[in-house]
């Protein structure tokens, strides 16, 4: 099970658990997708981020267009990876928060809680 939890910069806040193929997902109003959290943002993407299950840990889909705008993993120390427009980041237990800033104003934080798993080929050969 995952938990996310998150808060945006109009003070929205929520949590949810996925499992199996369950998806958080984040982006601006009005796109073709049910999105588990948007905003009314010209500036945020249709779908700017997308969480899932994947290995170990959850993964993370930046779909933000690079329009002043910051997505990073976040470690329980401090420290920032990036992730560049169009690519993907797995979270770790050291690992495990998500913020996504447009023209350095944090738009949305959101904190993963997860247990090590083991692979995906790990859990089906487990099943």
């Amino acid at each position: 099970m995952i938990t996310v939890t998150w808060t945006t910069s109009t003070g929205e806040t929520g949590t949810t658990e996925l499992s199996g193929d369950d998806k958080w997902t984040f982006g601006r109003t009005g796109g073709g997708e049910d999105l588990t959290v948007s905003v009314d943002n010209p500036a945020v993407s249709r779908t700017a981020l997308v969480i899932r299950d994947s290995g170990p840990g959850p993964v993370v889909f930046r779909g933000q267009t690079d329009n002043g705008a910051k997505v990073a993993l976040i470690s329980l120390l401090g420290s920032r990876t990036w992730l560049d427009e169009g690519t993907a980041g797995n979270l770790t237990a050291e690992e495990n928060r998500v913020e996504l800033s447009i023209q350095d104003e944090v738009v949305v934080t959101v904190d993963v809680d997860f247990d090590d798993r083991g692979s995906v080929v790990e859990r089906q050969q487990a099943q």
